[in-house]
Formats: structure tokens, sequence, C-alpha cells
């Protein structure tokens, strides 16, 4: 991989607020201060630009007891882009598809460093 693959190209990053369910926080928070030199936005970010719907929309079952608790987060334009047209097509609310996002994008990094 070239270095310069490594980068986003210049683009304005927006301030949003989402609900996001506090086990999946405290994941992210743990990856980016133990694991990886990214923030907890940036590791948000790069799972709502990898995240797909397709045809089969997958709605996780909200464990017993767990909060949702409602977050700043900072991602690029074209990301909360992104969300608007899937909240549009699949009638989800943006907080909802940041947490499926965010699950999908930790579920594959599991796999991966597991492999």
């Amino acid at each position: 991989m070239d270095w310069y693959n490594r980068f986003y190209k210049k683009e304005k990053w927006i301030k949003k607020s989402a609900e996001i369910e506090g086990k999946l926080y405290d994941t992210l928070k743990e990856i980016s201060s133990k694991e990886l030199d990214a923030s907890i936005n940036k590791i948000i970010d790069a799972c709502i630009d990898e995240f797909e719907m397709g045809e089969k929309v997958i709605i996780y079952k909200k464990e017993m007891g767990e909060i949702n608790v409602a977050r700043s987060i900072i991602i690029r334009e074209s990301m909360y882009k992104k969300l608007e047209d899937m909240r549009e097509k699949y009638g989800i609310s943006i907080s909802k598809l940041v947490n499926i996002a965010i699950r999908e994008g930790l579920e594959k990094y599991h796999r991966y460093i597991t492999k």
C-alpha cells in the first residue's frame, strides 16, 4: 500500500449527536486507547464508510440493561450524507444506523485480529 492511500482526502468534518450503546462505545474506547492509532470518532467514521445495508436489514436485539447514551460524534460530511440517504431509504434512525455500522465494524475487526 502506498503511504498516501492511508489517508482520506480533505473534507469537512461535522459534529452530530447520536445515541450509542454503552457496550459498543466502551469497546471503541478500548480499541482507540490500546490497539489502534485512531480516535473514537475516526473509528466510527471508518465503520460508517465501510457499512453497506444491501437488501437485508439486520436489527440487533438490545441487551437487557443496556443503555444508549447521547454522544457528540464528529464524522466526515460525506458519511453523514450516506447515513441520511440510508435513513430515507430504509426508515431507520441515524442513531440506529450508526450503532449497526459500529457493531458490524467491530465484528469484522474482531474476526481480523483473531485469525
